[in-house]
């Protein structure tokens, strides 16, 4: 399973996602989109309608934001 997250710094609702991610034993690769250049390589991903952190995608799907992934867990799937 390929996860990945996209972060910024001094966020809660990115440190919980890192949390239920790694209390699942599930390795992730965290982009921190404080960095000007990933960011603007991110929305060009995206696209812009998508403002807040984090974001999380598993298999190259789109779940969302921290309640969208433990919706997700909440679906049983893994």
């Amino acid at each position: 399973m390929k996860i990945e997250i996209y972060t910024k710094d001094n966020c809660i609702w990115c440190d919980r996602a890192k949390t239920l991610l790694a209390s699942e034993d599930l390795e992730y690769k965290e982009f921190d989109l404080s960095d000007d250049k990933l960011r603007a390589e991110f929305y060009s991903k995206i696209g812009n309608d998508v403002k807040t952190v984090p974001q999380i995608f598993i298999d190259n799907e789109r779940v969302g934001g921290y309640q969208d992934l433990v919706r997700w867990f909440s679906n049983g799937i893994k």
